[in-house]
């Protein structure tokens, strides 16, 4: 759509002024036609000449101006070029102001004062005040233990039977000891906006009492319920406490302050810490394929499943993948355990199948030895009743949902399959067996040592939207149409990185007016540069069941610190293992560790999706079309689809915690700026677009053009004024008849002030063929010719010596005209041609 600015609104105002030039001086000058009689005075035939020869009526009638026949070259180029150039500049009048436009630029920066602001939309009023309970943490699994630093002792007296006693004889304390408050709060300070871990709070809470934890006094844990689902926005967006990225998916942690008192607005960066997902897919060359019932009154609406070999199995890799995890911070290898997770499962579905075989410790048979399948080839599956399960997205964190193992195949399942599975399995493949991919997976669970090496990573399997195969839309699911699901396998990680955002702020729509126009990641220098990232070092003493580890920014004092374990990169992976229980499951907390368990409990969301999963929200896209579609849209290839698991964490994400640290300082208390800022205002400028200035830019070189030569005519004499006022008489209408008709009264060179006196009231009639003088005249004057300024000697010949008009003695004119009768005071003719 064409944008309408002030260049093209004066720009038709200059079209429209310019028609009216030509329109408006047409229509009078013919109006003056109209009334212009026969017989009329010689200054009127003048001041009438000039307006008519000035119309475009001569071009339009092609009158005697028109026509070029017997005029010099040089006066037809000149008098071209006069046209050309009154074209060309009213051209130039219309398109150069098109080149004018109004836009928003930014000026110098300022200092300038900042300040809340509240978010009006669902994620503000859904969040309550900030709580001055602080922040506590529990460890321990099977029964309490004290977390590192704490003061707790626990005296636990057991037999060899394993039975016994667990005494705190001062109780359990669950706050966070000042030491590691300071250790992990000591990467950044007030003067940042990069917030820390202690500056991540759940965005729902409650307190709670135990009499057994701090004495029995009030302390909080973490709630969850859901906000507002920002899953399918496509956009970086500011909700209350967070920065929230469905393009790419991740939250960044801002308590949101922003400069006031713009007009036209504000803009400047900040540093942000964001905490976000990093997934790979891998296609494991293999789909669910099926087909629609005829009728909804059966009980299946899903016929023929199969289970089709794509290549997955025929082309699998020969040799067992093993992934090298010694140093996961510089390299999780995301792509090498979702690879590995989809070799496996190819692997179990073909053991499972009869395909191929394991190897056989008792025959020596080796792995592999044969292959019954092709590209092609499908497998029988048993279906559900309920097809939802088959229309939808699924993840699925066991890898054998998508099997239906330990059901067996009704009579009417996938008849035409090329291959049916064994009742009970073969080769003693049993559910347990692909639960343990995820494990393997992810590369640690609860019962390996915490630390900054066993980083949290969740795997599963994604069973992408259903393309329709054969012809009819593509949303639709007609009886007796062919579907297919893509099976990828994922890996997901998360990882705290800087980023720098850029905002805009205008002040007109309250949080919706703060704008992110750049997020990308913050770029160092040199290594030295680069943030130092800290996390717990308990000498082995917990396993990740017994305990949630802290992380965050550290200074250099920590850098050679046996408690904490330092790398100095970009980003770190979060520490962690898979587990299910967490504040999005069980909708609260044990402790209030945000910063430890959030990410956690988000990433485990996005693998519990479809199937016999009950989140808070269906991501499946079975109850949402619109998600049906993006994810639809997603999920046609493994690259895309790894957008999925991102989306839905980043959605978690944001309805459980929010970031207080705002330009303002932790909880944006403070009364002035702790950050120094510099801002960017942003103000209304007119600005142009110089590809419509070619024009005018013509115009003035032929100006200059023009001038010169001007200037050399005038230094060289061949114009002056005087010349040009001689030409003026010349070619004056009035006065060419009076000098004819009345000669006694002066020539072509009487002044105009002498000519308008003594010959402006003469009547020219011009009704016949040939002008006429009219009507009665008073006797001339003695014509002071020398009074006058006349004295060419074209003037003494025709006007006599003694400035007294004499009569004419002969008559030199064209053959066959007579002479004309001298002047007696009543009229006579001028001939069309002579002297």
């Amino acid at each position: 759509m064409l944008e309408i600015t002030v260049g093209y609104v004066a720009g038709a105002i200059a079209a429209g002024i310019f028609l009216a030039r030509i329109y408006a001086p047409s229509v009078l000058t013919f109006i003056l036609s109209a009334i212009l009689r026969d017989k009329n005075s010689a200054a009127t035939w003048t001041v009438a000449a000039s307006a008519l020869h000035r119309s475009y009526w001569p071009s339009l009638l092609q009158a005697d101006d028109a026509k070029n026949h017997g005029v010099r070259k040089d006066i037809i180029f000149l008098t071209y070029f006069i046209s050309f150039m009154g074209a060309l500049i009213a051209i130039a009048g219309i398109i150069t102001p098109l080149g004018l436009y109004e836009t928003l630029v930014p000026t110098d920066n300022v200092q300038t004062p900042f300040q809340y602001l509240k978010d009006s939309s669902p994620f503000g009023y859904g969040t309550p005040p900030r709580s001055n309970l602080t922040f506590n943490r529990k460890c321990g699994d099977f029964g309490p233990l004290p977390c590192p630093y704490s003061n707790t002792i626990i005296v636990n007296v057991f037999d060899q039977s394993g039975n016994g006693t667990v005494d705190m004889p001062y109780g359990y304390n669950a706050s966070i000891p000042d030491i590691v408050t300071e250790i992990y709060s000591s990467g950044v300070g007030n003067n940042t906006t990069i917030s820390n871990y202690f500056d991540i709070q759940y965005r729902r809470y409650q307190s709670t009492v135990d009499p057994t934890v701090n004495n029995g006094s009030k302390f909080l844990v973490g709630t969850y319920r859901q906000m507002q689902s920002v899953v399918l926005n496509d956009a970086v967006q500011a909700v209350e406490g967070l920065i929230v990225d469905t393009v790419n998916g991740g939250v960044g942690f801002r308590n949101h302050t922003v400069p006031p008192g713009f007009k036209y607005g504000a803009s400047w960066e900040e540093d942000i810490l964001f905490v976000e997902p990093e997934t790979v897919c891998v296609d494991t060359n293999t789909t669910l394929d099926y087909r629609i019932a005829e009728s909804t009154n059966v009980s299946v609406n899903v016929l023929d499943l199969v289970i089709t070999d794509r290549g997955g199995f025929v082309n699998l890799n020969r040799s067992y993948p093993l992934i090298d995890l010694s140093d996961t911070q510089k390299n999780s290898k995301i792509y090498e355990r979702a690879w590995k997770a989809a070799w496996m499962t190819n692997w179990y579905t073909m053991l499972y199948y009869n395909i191929t075989n394991a190897y056989n410790e008792t025959s020596g048979q080796k792995a592999l030895s044969y292959m019954n399948s092709k590209v092609g080839k499908t497998f029988a599956v048993p279906s559900l009743s309920d097809h939802s399960y088959y229309d939808s997205l699924g993840m699925d964190g066991s890898f054998n949902e998508h099997l239906n193992l330990g059901n067996a195949l009704g009579a009417s399942d996938s008849p035409n399959a090329d291959a049916r599975p064994p009742k009970f399995g073969t080769q003693g493949i049993k559910s347990t067996n692909f639960s343990t991919i995820a494990l393997i997976c992810s590369g640690s669970g609860g019962s390996d040592y915490a630390n900054i090496t066993n980083t949290y990573v969740n795997c599963g399997l994604m069973r992408g939207i259903p393309k329709r195969q054969d012809e009819g839309p593509e949303m639709t699911f007609d009886s007796n149409s062919r579907w297919s699901q893509p099976i990828y396998a994922c890996a997901s990680a998360v990882k705290a990185t800087i980023k720098t955002v850029s905002f805009t702020y205008n002040g007109t729509s309250g949080l919706q007016s703060l704008n992110i126009t750049s997020l990308k990641d913050k770029e160092y220098p040199n290594e030295e540069s680069k943030p130092l990232w800290g996390v717990e070092d308990t000498g082995n003493a917990y396993f990740q069941s017994e305990v949630k580890l802290i992380w965050g920014l550290v200074s250099d004092d920590y850098d050679n610190n046996q408690n904490v374990s330092v790398v100095r990169q970009n980003s770190l992976y979060l520490p962690g293992y898979r587990n299910g229980f967490g504040v999005l499951s069980s909708q609260f907390a044990l402790q209030n560790l945000p910063g430890s368990e959030f990410y956690q409990t988000a990433l485990y969301a996005s693998y519990d999706v479809g199937g016999s999963s009950t989140p808070p929200i269906d991501y499946s896209g079975g109850n949402n079309m619109a998600m049906w579609a993006r994810w639809r849209k997603l999920s046609s290839t493994p690259e895309t689809a790894a957008l999925i698991p991102n989306f839905i964490f980043t959605d978690s994400a944001a309805a459980t915690v929010v970031g207080t640290k705002g330009v303002l300082g932790p909880g944006n208390s403070a009364q002035r700026n702790l950050v120094a800022l510099p801002v960017t205002p942003t103000e209304r400028k007119i600005r142009y677009r110089w590809p419509f200035a070619i024009p005018a830019l013509i115009v003035a070189l032929f100006l200059m053009v023009m001038s010169i030569a001007g200037i050399l005519t005038l230094i060289f004499g061949h114009g002056s004024l005087s010349k040009m006022r001689a030409h003026l008489y010349q070619s004056s209408t009035g006065r060419i008849f009076t000098t004819f008709l009345h000669p006694e009264q002066g020539g072509l060179r009487i002044r105009s002030k002498d000519w308008s006196k003594r010959m402006g009231t003469a009547i020219v009639d011009l009704s016949g063929d040939y002008p006429m003088g009219a009507g009665p005249m008073q006797g001339p004057e003695k014509y002071d010719r020398a009074g006058s300024g006349e004295v060419s000697a074209e003037g003494e010949q025709f006007l006599g010596g003694a400035g007294q008009a004499s009569p004419r003695q002969d008559y030199v004119g064209a053959p066959g005209f007579s002479q004309p009768q001298p002047y007696t005071g009543v009229q006579y003719a001028v001939p069309p041609a002579g002297k």
